[in-house]
């Protein structure tokens, strides 16, 4: 659970970068206008939404397919690492637009994480479902309690391309905790087994 936890504070870190500072990333970087940055945000939010919906319904499929173990990983082991690709991607990019069109790909890529990431705290809390529900909402809270200073900042210093590849480093941090997340392994499972041998 703990690991779990941990690779959504930094999933996280990566959302609230997107979620609240695309807008002034597009006025202060990129030079769009105030009213041109407003359109161009709501794009990387429209896109998060689509990779939510699309993620829960491939974490299903997925499951499905190769277990629950298995085919919750797949999707973060994929699109976080290429989150924090397309992260890099947008800073480096020479035009306005695509660093637009990365951002929003990249949300989309963060967003398709969702499904596995309450289905597996699901199986991994069963009974204790809500309190673990609660430690990993925590934990995505934590995530924006550690982006919000260090993106603000990075943005006050004009030091976007750190803010991002800062990003881009939770981003693969997140995708490789994974590596030690079973959703198979009740909470507290070790805890009953040596209570009762």
């Amino acid at each position: 659970m703990l690991a779990l936890t941990g690779s959504y504070v930094c999933m996280n870190y990566v959302y609230y970068l997107l979620a609240n500072w695309c807008f002034l990333y597009l006025v202060q970087e990129r030079h769009f206008t105030v009213l041109e940055s407003g359109w161009l945000a709501s794009t990387p939010p429209l896109a998060a939404a689509i990779g939510a919906g699309v993620g829960g319904l491939l974490a299903s499929v997925l499951g499905r397919r190769y277990g629950v173990r298995s085919g919750l990983r797949i999707l973060p082991l994929l699109s976080l690492p290429a989150a924090g690709l397309l992260q890099f991607l947008a800073v480096d990019a020479a035009s306005p637009y695509l660093a637009v069109a990365a951002l929003a790909l990249c949300f989309a890529c963060v967003e398709l994480n969702e499904g596995p990431y309450w289905a597996a705290i699901m199986h991994v809390g069963r009974a204790d479902t809500m309190a673990a529900s609660g430690l990993l909402n925590t934990g995505g809270n934590a995530g924006g309690l550690i982006a919000t200073p260090i993106v603000a900042y990075l943005s006050g210093h004009h030091a976007w391309t750190q803010a991002f590849l800062i990003g881009t480093g939770f981003a693969v941090v997140s995708a490789a905790a994974w590596l030690l997340v079973d959703p198979t392994r009740r909470a507290g499972s070790d805890a009953s087994g040596a209570a009762a041998s």
